[in-house]
Order: C-alpha cells, then structure tokens, then sequence
C-alpha cells in the first residue's frame, strides 16, 4: 500500500486525504493506519473512503433529490430546502463490509482491505423519515432505494448505470439515519459525497449511499444488482449448498492499534490498547491474550458516547519476559455476541470480525 500525505489521484477531486492507505486507485478505495484509531472522531482525511466509480461533478445549486414510487406526493427538494428542514447530528463508526477481507484464506475476490476500512465521524442532517413525512407513504411500501449520482458512465442517463442500493422502511423511521450535509462540522468533502450522503447507522457502509440523488419507494424487497450479488452474504452449510443472505447490520469487533503489528518493545509496562464497536448494542467488554488464548484479560473500555459509536478500550501489559508474541483483543456487545476466533469464510470476504491478533518482540533495554 502506498502511504497518501495531499495527493488524490482522481482528478475530479483534490482534498487532503492525511495518512491514508490506497488499496485501489481507480477507483480510489484508502484505508486508515491502524496507528490511527486512537482518537474517537478523526478529521475527514483520515476516514477510509470507498468509491465504486470516479467522483461526480456535483454543483450545490444544480442538486436536487427527488423522491418518487409508492408516495402520494413525489417531491424535488433542493439543497437549500433540505438544510432549512429540521436537522440532527449523529456520531457513528462506519465500517466497509469488505474490512480485513485481506486475510480471508482461501483468497475472496474483491478490495483487499486490511484493517483501517473505517471510520468515525459527525454528520448532520435531515432524518430521512422527515422526507418521507412529506411524501406520505402509501401502505403497500416496504423499501426505499437511494441512488447516487456516480456511475460506470461519464454522462449518466440511466438508473441502472447508478450505485443504487435499498434500506427497509424499519430503519429508515429510526431518526439517526440521515441524509447527510455536513462531516464534523464542515460541508461534505467530494471523497465522502458532497453535497448529500445517506448516513445509516449500524449498518455496513456500503448502504449509506454517497451523493444520493433519488429515493425510490418500493412496495417489495428491491433486486438491484448490489442487493443481489455485491451486497450479499455468500457461505455455505454442512453440505456445501449456498447460503445467501443481505449484509446489514455491523458484527462485534475490536482492532489493536498500539502496538503495531511487528513493534519491537522493551520489557516495560506498556499499554496496549485500540477500538471496539457494534452494530445494534454498545460492547461490554473487551479481552486481550498474550499467551495463545490459554489466558485472556478485561481490557478497561470506554463508554459508548453516542449510539452506533466506537468505544476505545485499554490494557496495562508488563511482558513476563523477552520473546516473540502474539497479542489478540476480541469483544462482547450487550446482545451476548462474541468475536469468533475465525470468522466464517464467504465468498465475497464480508463481515470478517475475527479476533484481531498482532506479532510483537519484547527485547531488554
């Protein structure tokens, strides 16, 4: 991976993108340092972005969502009107469903993600259902599908060319999913969707649809091609038959930032420590071994300081001697689910919370 400091390659967008990693260029798909996720809420150059195709163009003045389908009144609302509606801001951990697909054996197809497809950050918006309000749903719906406004042609004409993906009604009437204007105080950065995103909190990031442009609602599920092959859960059973199931909702799952994979430390008391999170619960405890799993220890980890937020976690280390380690974290949410040791292999690589696990020397200073 190529370490980026100011550069972006696509040329429809020149913002700083901090210490990111590329794993792809075109599309631009750049992770964050493991190193990195000490902090709660980083600056929006050090949130993994993930393009499925080049930027768009997009002028504020020119933007309009329109909404349309099974409502009763379809609407055009333009930028100005959505940030003159009643607005929130909503802090939340986001996570690619492709995160740590690189360590998936036998090899997957897809983004070869490390670790850092991640991200914490404040948006403000308007709640979805507010829109929704206005448009007063007919009975028979079920669905929306937000489509953005890139695609795999430059002049897009046609919906199907558009990154489209559905939300079920359910999550749509929770009030944190918003469609988004502003990232931690500031307008959207083009990278993450400027001038509009979804933002849909506790789900995988790939549903929260970037310079969202449409809302469709749909009175049955939706069968675009992201909810049908990109977006789906492919394992198998005991006898090898497929077992296909919608990526939603975020998995427990905790990563180790300090130290780093491969650190050389002095036998001292070192504090080891990095991030949790879950998708519908807060996590309740956090446990690190030293010692290949016959021993596992309560991390101290933070409150959750909004819903859907990350929570940093720490532990105090004296190594015992000098010697090659391995440390491990894994986490427990309130719901009673616990990171495996190694998560179920799946076609696409989704969904990978496996217990994090980084070599380590100890030498004497």
């Amino acid at each position: 991976m190529t370490i980026v400091s100011v550069i972006n390659m696509d040329t429809n967008s020149c913002e700083t993108m901090g210490n990111l990693m590329f794993v792809s260029r075109d599309p631009i798909c750049a992770e964050v340092p493991l190193v990195d996720l000490s902090e709660a809420t980083k600056p929006p150059g050090n949130h993994f972005i993930r393009n499925h195709y080049k930027v768009p163009v997009i002028e504020r003045d020119e933007w309009s969502l329109s909404v349309t389908g099974s409502v009763d009144n379809s609407l055009e609302i333009s930028y100005d009107y959505l940030v003159e509606m009643p607005s929130i801001e909503v802090t939340a951990l986001m996570e690619c469903a492709g995160n740590s697909r690189s360590i998936v054996h036998p090899r997957v197809p897809g983004v070869q993600w490390g670790h850092g497809a991640i991200g914490t950050a404040c948006w403000k918006g308007v709640p979805v259902y507010k829109v929704l309000e206005k448009a007063t749903l007919r009975q028979s719906a079920s669905e929306v599908v937000f489509s953005g406004y890139d695609g795999d042609k430059v002049s897009i004409s046609q919906d199907t060319s558009r990154y489209a993906i559905s939300v079920p009604l359910a999550k749509l009437l929770d009030p944190t999913t918003i469609l988004a204007y502003s990232m931690n105080g500031n307008v959207i950065p083009k990278n993450h969707g400027y001038p509009v995103r979804l933002i849909v909190p506790g789900w995988y990031g790939m549903t929260s649809v970037k310079w969202v442009t449409g809302m469709k609602v749909i009175d049955s599920p939706n069968s675009g091609v992201y909810e049908r092959e990109y977006s789906l859960y492919l394992g198998f059973n005991g006898n090898s038959v497929n077992v296909a199931q919608r990526v939603t909702e975020l998995k427990v799952k905790s990563l180790i930032s300090n130290p780093a994979s491969g650190s050389v430390i002095g036998l001292t008391r070192q504090e080891v420590n990095g991030l949790s999170w879950s998708g519908a619960e807060c996590v309740t405890k956090v446990e690190v071994s030293f010692d290949n799993n016959r021993t596992w220890h309560q991390a101290e980890v933070e409150e959750p300081s909004f819903p859907y937020s990350a929570q940093r976690w720490k532990f105090e280390w004296e190594p015992p001697e000098v010697g090659h380690y391995l440390i491990r974290s894994r986490a427990t949410d309130s719901n009673g689910d616990i990171q495996p040791f190694v998560a179920d292999w799946n076609y696409r690589g989704l969904q990978v919370n496996s217990v994090h696990c980084v070599p380590v020397v100890v030498m004497d200073n």
